[in-house]
């Protein structure tokens, strides 16, 4: 008797047949397609106009609801100050 994959199985198979650094290229491409459609979004509803920078929003659209006010503030101002370089 032959099982039947579904579809996730069957998908999983095939992600794992490839090599570790094709399925880490794969999750930059995903992330960075992620992140263009979420500042898309976040440009065509004028999330912005606030005068947030991007960093900020970003965060607002991925993790805002996950922090209690207080938490969130402080982490849009850490956000809003320029990011050190080495």
């Amino acid at each position: 008797m032959t099982t039947q994959l579904s579809a996730d199985e069957r998908l999983g198979q095939m992600v794992m047949q490839r090599s570790a650094s094709d399925r880490l290229l794969m999750c930059a491409r995903m992330f960075a397609t992620a992140r263009a459609l979420a500042l898309a979004g976040i440009a065509a509803e004028g999330e912005r106009a606030g005068g947030l920078n991007e960093r900020q929003a970003l965060f607002l659209r991925f993790y805002g609801s996950d922090f209690g006010e207080p938490q969130r503030g402080a982490i849009l101002a850490a956000l809003g100050r320029p990011a050190l370089r080495p």
